[in-house]
This record gives structure tokens, C-alpha cells and sequence, in this order.
């Protein structure tokens, strides 16, 4: 934290401060008393005691300074506080956003070159030139039409339809759009969005690029509907490279920010989330009536926090780029968070029970909180020191001859007893105030654990539900379908199943494998050529005859979190999920002709879930003594940080944590020797549609633990 700049905004951070506030006026009241006092020795007790009061004087000095350095760090220390806590929900903001929008320039990708898309546009080039050469009087709408003159109606109402299975298991898109390379729209499916052709830019960009554009402003393909977050790629003849035209997919920006939002708020009490474009213009408000979208915030990506007005009243500010996911940025857009100075301060230990003498005894922060509290004990010690030796003077001058030393000596105690008795309640002051801090800083770590378990496994919910989707869209592949049929495949159709899975892979390179198997369990073909050797074997796992029985491509089964040899390494079958769907007959509706399984990349992309949500040092490094985890409710461990627990082993849960219910939360102290942890737990609450829509249960807990 940069203590010049706490020392810039001090006098308006104190104001909010009441406990910080009070603390400085007890010690101001008792410094008075001091000087009232030593003035008190100077004018009754100086000829007997003149080196005493000089140095009782010079300890006064010495306190001053130390209340000057307590207030100082209990400043620091309650912004610290509380601008971590807004930092860390400003890093999330921007960072989920950006880990939902990369899988879509997958899906773009992907999208872009499905066959039935590509021959959608291929047979309408065909129809649009053979009309074209009848003449114009044969032409079934003027140029520059939508769809239905453009191509046999029905091969639109076919096409949109496919589009339609797309957005029903990819919920987070609410329009698709084809176009022609004349900006033509061919087929789309919001009914409500009255677009036909489109002169955007963005139609020649995309037919330019060497694959996905990323754009979010207003768009002449989504008239009146204001900004809006669009992902598009060339479709191209996969003959002949030429382009066909324009695929777009219509990102529903609003209702990811709605849900990003609402699992924040519960850690982001009294504040305004926003994300900023690059220029600090809010494209999205938790709040926009106190923030509205559009306006611009100031911001600084430099600076450890701001101090801005909103509404009239001072607001802490923190802004954060993304880190980033798998090389993905995106646009450049920040995430920032504004908390109310005048409420950030109002501190609690949030239901928790502390034992402040375990705190001060194990906690590794506490060493730096109590040097304050050590360096007032040791002037305290040499102040007892004086006030003991004053004593046995003045015992001594009481008996003296000279009655004016004698009268001075009988004072001596008095002042004595003032100072020892102000020394003391100073000395209580800072015992309190350290003491509350201790409190303080334990209870916010135990609000960041309790953070950093429910962010954890949103990443999980969040990954899993694209895998869902993926393995049922991809089960809809129609030369999948078409080649099922056959009362065999042929090596030339193998070649090609393969080729297509392998295209899909590299793609989505969360899997290991994708695998297509026949109605018996065969397996037929893989994307991976290390695993082409599975390839005739049959399986007989219970996933596998749950899709196979299954004939609605709205549904998937998931096989257990087991060892599976579909996920091995060295030769020794490793934990993982494997995700299912049936493909079904295009020509006999609810046949069902196979199923595809997608094999998931479990160990390196769950420990990357979690180390995404360990907390760092200022220069990235994770905390050490952090340990992330992902379990079974029952205790079957999914994945974990700790290099000595591996996935599928058994583990002791708390009792709380195992009674928690999907998106509850909790974390308590934990003490381990002289170690002291902060633990935090959060049941999965899934994801949209996934995981609370009764197709599927899977009870995950994330348990994050950290050294405090």
C-alpha cells in the first residue's frame, strides 16, 4: 500500500474512521493530562528532581511520536483492508467476464464452418445466380432483401432451426445472424430485430481477418438496440477458401453482467461494480442508478486506490485490467469498484468468534501490527523504571533538613502517580487499538477466503457448463449423423470423423480427446492421434448406456469423477469427467445412432481454476501456505493444490462444510501447531440453466486455506 498516498487522503479517510477517531482523541485528552502534569513536577518538585521531570518530558516526546505512528497505522491498515477487499472483486469482475467471452471465440470459430451453415450459402449462391440470370422479373424480393428471397424458404426455416438448437444449449448468445459477402442477411433468429442487410464496417473487417473479430458498440444488425458485444468470423467454402459470407454471434453482455453481479454482491456490501472500456466509459453498472452506464469514471491502473465523487459523496475507487485466460485479452476493458468512504469503515468481525491471543500468538501478519504496541511497551518499561526511582528519591528527600527539599519530596508522589497512571491508560490505548486491528485484519481474511471458495467454484460451474453444451452441439454435427446411418463406416468416412473431431479439438483445447462411438458403445473415431488405438474397443461404462437410451438432444450424462484409461498418463488411468450426448437420425427423429464423449483435461485445467483463485503478493507469486481444493460433498477429492493429496482421494471434512447447501458459504480459523489458517468453503450453486435445472446434480464443494 502506498503510505504517501493514505498520507495524501488521511484527514478524509479519519472522518470515516470512528474507532480510529475515537482512538486519537483518548490519546489527545491523555497527552494534556501528561503535560498538565510534568508542568505540574516543574513548578512543585524541579529542585529535587529536575532530571526526572527532563526525561518524563523527553518519554512524553516519545509517546507523541508513537500515537502519531499508531494512528498512522491504523489508517493504513483500514484502508489496506478495505481496498484489498474491492481490488479482489475488481480482478473477479474482469476476470469471469473475460474467461466466458474467450470460450466464445471458440464457438465462433466453430460455427463458422459447420457444414450445414457453409452448404446453407452455397445452395443460396446457387438460387441467388440462376435468378440473376432469369432476369430480374424472376427475382422472388428486390435486392438487397432478407432470406426468404434469397434461398428456398424452407431451406431458411431449416437453417434457423439449426441456429435455434445452438442458442438453446449455448443460452449466453440472444441472436445469431448469417449474411452474405453483400452484408445480406440470410437467415437470423430474433424475430423482433428488424435487420435485413447491414453496411457496418464490421461485415468487410471480418471477411478480411484470419479468423474471429471481436466488437462491442452499436451495429446497424441490431437497429435501436443500442451496444452490443458481437463475435464474428468468414464463413468459407472449405473447397476453394473463398468466402461465403458472415457469421455473427449476439452475446448476451447484459445478462452475464446481471449474473456476475449478483454472486458479487453478497462480498461487495455498499458498493458500485463497473466495467470500463478503455477510456473509462462504464459499459456495465451493479448500480445504474447511482453509476449509470455510458457515463466516464475517472481511473488510474497505477495507483493502489482513488478517492472519486459519485452523487455528491466521497467513493474509495479501485480499477484493474484482466490478467487475461489462456493468452485471450480481448478488448481492453478494466473492472472497477467504488466503495462509499463514508460506510467503508464500519468494521465487524462478521459473526465470527476470535481468540485475539491465538491471533497475536500465531498470525504472521500480527508481527508488523504489534511493533507499535512493543515500542510503547518498552518507553512504558524505562517510564516505570524513572517513576520507581522518583520514588525511593523522594522517600529519601522526605527526611532531609532542608524543610523546602522535604515539602518537594512530599509532592514527588503525587506527580508520580498522575504519570504512571496516564503511562498506564496510553499503554491501554495501544493494547486496544492493536488488539481491534488483530481483529480487524483476521476477520477480513476470513471474508476473503469465504470470496475466494465461491469465486473457485463459480470458474468450475462456469467451465463445466460449457462442457455441457459442447458435447450436445457437437452430437448435432450432421455428417456425424449421416455417416451413423451406413450400415458401416468406411475408412474414408473414419478419415473425415476423425478430421472434423480433430478441427473441433483444436478449438477447444480443454480436452485431451473427443471420441464417437456407434449404438453398440464402439468406439469409431478420436480427435487425438495418440488415442486412435481405442478406436474398435467397445465400452460398457453406465454413462455410455444412459446415452445411448437417451433420444433428446437437450440432454447429456456425465460419467463420475473415477479413473478412466480414456484419461491416461504414463499407462495409469487418471480422475477426470467425461461428458456424453446422443447423436440421433437425421432421417428417423428420436433414432438414437451413437453418442460422442468429450474427454476432460481434469488435472491441469481444475488446478488452474484454482490457483486463479489463491491470493497473490504484490508481484503475483500465490501466498505461501495457500492451498486450494475441489471435493465431493462425501470427500472424494476432485483436485487440490497440496501436492501430497491427490484426485480421488478421501479426505475428513469439517461438519459445517458438509452441511452447507448450494450457494452457501462459511470459513473459520484453523490452527495447525503453531500455524494459524483461515479456511474458507462454498457449495456449488451452478451456472445458468446448468446444474438447477434438474438435468443434472453434482454436489462440489471449494475449500481455500490461507496462512494468516
Amino acid at each position: 500500500m502506498d503510505k504517501e498516498l493514505v498520507k495524501k487522503h488521511e484527514q478524509s479517510l479519519l472522518q470515516a474512521m470512528t474507532g480510529v477517531e475515537q482512538c486519537q482523541g483518548v490519546l489527545t485528552r491523555l497527552d494534556r493530562q501528561w503535560t498538565r502534569a510534568t508542568l505540574t513536577g516543574k513548578i512543585n518538585c524541579s529542585r529535587i528532581a529536575q532530571t526526572l521531570i527532563d526525561f518524563i518530558i523527553s518519554t512524553q516526546d516519545n509517546f507523541t511520536a508513537l500515537q502519531k505512528n499508531l494512528v498512522d497505522t491504523l489508517v493504513l491498515e483500514n484502508t489496506q483492508k478495505v481496498i484489498l477487499e474491492i481490488a479482489a472483486v475488481a480482478q473477479v469482475a474482469i476476470d469471469i467476464l473475460k474467461r466466458n467471452l474467450f470460450e466464445r471465440t471458440a464457438d465462433v470459430g466453430f460455427l463458422a464452418t459447420d457444414d450445414d451453415i457453409v452448404q446453407f450459402l452455397l445452395r443460396g449462391g446457387e438460387v441467388a445466380g440462376a435468378l440473376a440470370r432469369v432476369g430480374d422479373e424472376a427475382a422472388l424480393v428486390p435486392s438487397g432483401d432478407a432470406a426468404p428471397g434469397f434461398a428456398d424458404p424452407r431451406a431458411v426455416d431449416r437453417i434457423e432451426e439449426r441456429l435455434r438448437q445452438y442458442r438453446d444449449k449455448y443460452t449466453v448468445y440472444n441472436e445469431i445472424i448469417i449474411l452474405d459477402t453483400a452484408g445480406r442477411v440470410r437467415a437470423h433468429l430474433d424475430r423482433d430485430n428488424a435487420v435485413r442487410r447491414s453496411d457496418d464496417p464490421l461485415i468487410a473487417e471480418t471477411l478480411a481477418a484470419p479468423s474471429y473479430v471481436e466488437t462491442y458498440r452499436q451495429s446497424d444488425l441490431l437497429p435501436g438496440r443500442g451496444e452490443a458485444l458481437l463475435y464474428s468470423q468468414a464463413i468459407k467454402d472449405p473447397a476453394s477458401g473463398a468466402p461465403l459470407g458472415v457469421l455473427c454471434l449476439v452475446f448476451d453482455f447484459a445478462g452475464e453482467m446481471e449474473g456476475i453481479f449478483g454472486n458479487l454482491k453478497n462480498f461487495a456490501l455498499d458498493t458500485v461494480i463497473l466495467i470500463l472500456d478503455e477510456r473509462g466509459r462504464a459499459i456495465a453498472s451493479s448500480d445504474p442508478a447511482k453509476a449509470p452506464v455510458g457515463r466516464t469514471y475517472p481511473f488510474s491502473l497505477r495507483d493502489d486506490f482513488t478517492i472519486t465523487q459519485l452523487g455528491g459523496e466521497a467513493y474509495l475507487s479501485k480499477t484493474l485490467g484482466t490478467k487475461g485466460y489462456q493468452g485471450f485479452f480481448g478488448l481492453p476493458w478494466n473492472g472497477q469498484v467504488l466503495k462509499r468512504v463514508a460506510t467503508a469503515f464500519q468494521n465487524g468481525t462478521n459473526g465470527h468468534s476470535l481468540d485475539e491471543a491465538a491471533i497475536r500468538r500465531n498470525a504472521i501478519f500480527s508481527g508488523r501490527l504489534l511493533k507499535v504496541e512493543e515500542a510503547s511497551e518498552n518507553v512504558l518499561s524505562d517510564l516505570q523504571l524513572v517513576v520507581q526511582n522518583g520514588e525511593i528519591m523522594a522517600a529519601k528527600k522526605s527526611i532531609q533538613a532542608d524543610a523546602s527539599e522535604r515539602v518537594e519530596a512530599q509532592a514527588l508522589p503525587h506527580v508520580l502517580n498522575e504519570v504512571k497512571k496516564i503511562g498506564d491508560q496510553v499503554q491501554h490505548v495501544f493494547q486496544t487499538s492493536t488488539g481491534g486491528l488483530l481483529k480487524l485484519v483476521t476477520s477480513s481474511r476470513l471474508h476473503d477466503v469465504q470470496f475466494l471458495a465461491a469465486l473457485a467454484i463459480d470458474i468450475m460451474d462456469r467451465n463445466l457448463y460449457e462442457r455441457a453444451n459442447d458435447c450436445r452441439w457437437w452430437a448435432l454435427t450432421s455428417d456425424f449423423r449421416r455417416m451413423l446411418e451406413k450400415p458401416s463406416l468406411s475408412e474414408a468416412d473414419q478419415d473425415r470423423m476423425r478430421e472434423i473431431l480433430a478441427y473441433i479439438n483444436s478449438l477447444y483445447t480443454v480436452y485431451t480427446n473427443l471420441f464417437v462411438y456407434d449404438r453398440n458403445g464402439k468406439i469409431l473415431a478420436c480427435s487425438n492421434p495418440d488415442e486412435h488405438r481405442q478406436e474398435g474397443r467397445v465400452l460398457h461404462e453406465q454413462y455410455v448406456a444412459k446415452t445411448l437410451a437417451c433420444s433428446d438432444s437437450q440432454l447429456y450424462h456425465v460419467s463420475d469423477f473415477a479413473a478412466s484409461d480414456l484419461y491416461e498418463e504414463g499407462g495409469v488411468a487418471r480422475h477426470t469427467y467425461i461428458y456424453n450426448a446422443p447423436i440421433t437420425s437425421l432421417a428417423r427423429e428420436g433414432t438414437v445412432l451413437g453418442g460422442i464423449g468429450i474427454v476432460f483435461d481434469s488435472k491441469p485445467q481444475f488446478l488452474s481454476m484454482l490457483h486463479d483463485a489463491l491470493p497473490r503478493d504484490g508481484l503475483g507469486n500465490i501466498l505461501e501456505g495457500s492451498e486450494g481444493m475441489f471435493v465431493e460433498t462425501g470427500g472424494k477429492v476432485v483436485a487440490a493444490t497440496n501436492p501430497d493429496i491427490a484426485p480421488g482421494d478421501d479426505i475428513d471434512l469439517a461438519g459445517v462444510f458438509c452441511q452447507l447447501s448450494c450457494g452457501q458459504f462459511t470459513s473459520h480459523l484453523l490452527s495447525e501447531g503453531d500455524k494459524l489458517y483461515a479456511v474458507g468453503c462454498s457449495h456449488s450453486a451452478g451456472y445458468r440453466e446448468y446444474k438447477r435445472d434438474g438435468t443434472y446434480a453434482n454436489d462440489l464443494l471449494a475449500i481455500v486455506k490461507v496462512r494468516i
